[in-house]
């Protein structure tokens, strides 16, 4: 179970000498900028979705600053290449496209001179049986989470990402795992938020919209990299950047994946 979130970080120094200070300005260098791509596509109708945008500095906003113009497109099994549409400015979709488990599909964006590809795979439909609140006694007292329930199909490696949104909100509760320790059980997995606040906690009227998603290994490996990197995990002193599967020098992910999709009212 993950949760990701990317971290930015200012150093402020400040030395103090005898009866007076001397405050010693660091000149902090920007590092190259870098294309960040975000791109998946769902076994549903409409779930092709390119973002393409920039890395920033550590003095801009986190806000999403799309990449325009570029050629994005998405190219099935059969070698049929289906171009996404740009709107709004650095997001490109497709009405009508939608992936078939088991099959392979390719991404090619072409932008400002320079190409990026990728490939994904869309894994098989693990059934998503349930969804529902738990309540559980953690450090400050009874918390409802979310649990979802499905069972791993036995003797085959995969891989799962979660999507929570409360009340039609994103709750910033990305969660992966894998079936290392399940593979064959009935599973029910618990919802953790990012940070344990007040404003996170589950109430009773709030409405609960889960996404299930079946994803590849490489996919995997991406969100299990952004939550090290960002959390400073395992040898790395300092946040890094997460394992990519796009080729060209581009940071980010192309995720070919199954889609389902439950709701429930806190009780």
């Amino acid at each position: 179970m993950r949760n990701f979130k990317y971290l930015t970080i200012v150093f402020l120094l400040v030395i103090g000498l005898s009866s007076c200070e001397e405050v010693i300005d660091l000149e902090l260098k920007n590092a190259p900028e870098k294309y960040v791509i975000e791109a998946t596509l769902t076994d549903q109708a409409g779930g092709a979705r390119v973002l393409i945008s920039k890395t920033k500095n550590y003095k801009s906003t986190n806000d999403f600053d799309g990449v325009p113009n570029a050629l994005v497109l998405i190219e099935d099994q059969f070698g049929n290449n289906t171009q996404l549409i740009e709107m709004p400015k650095g997001v490109y979709t497709h009405q009508t496209l939608k992936g078939m488990p088991k099959q392979t599909y390719k991404l090619k964006i072409s932008v400002s001179g320079q190409t990026f590809t990728s490939t994904s795979v869309m894994p098989e439909v693990v059934p998503l049986e349930d969804v529902y609140q738990y309540e559980l006694n953690l450090f400050d007292g009874p918390r409802l989470f979310t649990h979802v329930r499905y069972t791993d199909p036995i003797g085959v490696k995969n891989f799962y990402r979660f999507i929570e949104y409360k009340n039609g909100v994103y709750t910033k509760s990305i969660m992966a795992s894998n079936d290392e320790f399940s593979d064959g059980k009935t599973v029910n997995q618990t919802i953790f938020p990012f940070e344990f606040t007040e404003e996170s906690k589950l109430k009773k009227g709030d409405r609960i919209k889960l996404e299930f998603l079946t994803i590849e290994e490489p996919v995997y490996k991406y969100w299990f990299s952004v939550d090290n990197g960002a959390q400073g995990g395992g040898d790395n002193a300092a946040p890094a950047n997460p394992v990519s599967n796009i080729k060209g020098g581009a940071i980010g992910y192309f995720s070919a994946h199954t889609l389902q999709t439950k709701e429930y009212t806190v009780q």
